[in-house]
This record gives C-alpha cells, structure tokens and sequence, in this order.
C-alpha cells in the first residue's frame, strides 16, 4: 500500500511539473510579435519584440544626412486564430506629420509572419531653413490597430571635407 501512496505522489509530482512547464512554454510563445528591422549604410539594426515590452517607448538610431534608410516591419501571428490589423506608417517632425509611408489593412493567418518594407530619404526631411551642416531628427510612427511604435531617428550632418590652409 505505501509503494501505491509513493508511486501516486510521484505521479502527481511529475503531472505538476509538466503542467508548470508547459504553462511557461505557451505562455512565452504564443501572442502577436513584431519585429523591426533599419538599415542605414552597410549597417543593419534589428528592434526585437521585448524592447516594446520593457516599457521603452522608442528606439533612436543615427544616419548620415546623404542616406537612405531602408526598413523592414515583421509581424508573426503566433495564435491559433488569424490576426487583422491595420498599419499605417508615417514620418512626422516637430508634431507634425511630414508624410504617409505606408498605409494598408493586413489579415495574418495562424502561426504566419508577414512583412512590410518602405524607405526614407533623408535629403528629402532636411527642413529648409536647417543648414546641411547642422543635424535633425524625426519620427518615423508605426501604427498597428492600438498599438504604436515609435522610432527616432538623429540624422548626422554631411561632413564636408576641410580645405587645406596655403602655406605661407
């Protein structure tokens, strides 16, 4: 009687345990993660999904003013059910809006990932009464459904090369 009360004690144990540990694997796993990904230059910076959970607002990276910035917007649906949002994309400076990137509703069938790409050029935000050797910054705004991500991105100025002084 005591090996059944023994036996049926280490059941329970491990039954618990499985349980506790698959509670955590579902629990980590499964939701809706976004990912966003700037390339400036040669250099890719990749925004995981814990940055926006970890309360940080924003991400703010550094370009040149003569660049291109080229971004890539992940969302993985990692649901049992299918996720529909709208996204719209929009570059904004001094709380106004300067431009609409993107702007499209997305339907995201279970445990799929879908993607959108748009780009910046930032000789076309140099605000006109700013000198090209002075730097700026502006937003660039994800909106998806009630959830908004916020990038701002410090633009260095162009360095123009230094003239030799003649010798005397």
């Amino acid at each position: 009687m005591a090996t059944k009360r023994r036996n049926l004690f280490l059941y329970l144990t491990i039954a618990c345990f499985l349980g506790l540990v698959t509670v955590f694997i579902v629990d980590g796993y499964l939701g809706i993660y976004d990912t966003v990904y700037i390339t400036a230059g040669e250099y890719e910076e990749k925004i995981e999904p814990d940055h926006w959970v970890r309360q940080e607002q924003f991400w703010s990276p550094g370009v040149n003013q003569d660049e291109k910035i080229f971004f890539r917007y992940e969302i993985d649906n990692r649901q049992f059910s299918d996720y529909t949002a709208d996204i719209e994309v929009s570059v904004w400076r001094s709380q106004s809006k300067i431009s609409d990137l993107v702007s499209q509703r997305m339907l995201i069938s279970a445990f799929e990932k879908m993607q959108l790409e748009w780009e910046v050029d930032t000789t076309e935000l140099l605000p006109g009464d700013t000198p090209p050797e002075q730097g700026y910054d502006f937003s660039v705004i994800i909106n998806r459904g009630e959830i908004e991500r916020r990038i701002i991105v410090n633009v260095n100025p162009v360095a123009y090369p230094v003239k030799p002084v003649p010798a005397r």
